[in-house]
């Protein structure tokens, strides 16, 4: 999750970029007017605009790999802190706790409270049973 909000945000980033250079190039070609202008003149806009082409080409790509880079990342790291120890308590949920103790989870997280949480709930459903049966 943490990956696409960085890349949520670096599109952001370029949607703005985008704007302000647009807007630039749009001025350079207002102040085109070929029948006030020499050949130099027309020629020097023609590489200011390819040249802000290029800056923005090689920006983007810059920008699409750091953006990959991050989803990437952030993709692992949602495996790791969020897929797995969820599919940990589901085989637990599932086994109602009976085969085997509730994995250990090493962070301090919402999971691990969870896991707290349905380590308790066992737990005392384990021992309702067997205060009825005491009666």
């Amino acid at each position: 999750m943490t990956g696409h909000i960085v890349t949520i945000s670096c599109l952001g980033y370029m949607a703005f970029f985008l704007f302000i250079q647009l807007g630039q190039v749009t001025r350079i070609v207002d102040t085109i007017d070929p029948n006030h202008m020499t050949a130099e003149q027309v020629n020097l806009l023609k590489e200011r605009v390819s040249r802000s082409v290029g800056q923005w080409q090689n920006e983007m790509i810059g920008l699409a790999i750091i953006g990959s880079i991050v989803s990437i990342i952030g993709g692992i790291y949602t495996i790791n802190m969020v897929i797995r120890p969820l599919n940990k308590l589901v085989i637990f949920a599932n086994n109602e706790g009976r085969t085997e103790a509730l994995p250990e989870f090493k962070s301090n997280t919402e999971i691990k409270q969870l896991a707290t949480a349905i380590t308790a709930l066992t737990t005392k459903l384990n021992e309702t049973p067997n205060s009825s049966n005491d009666d």
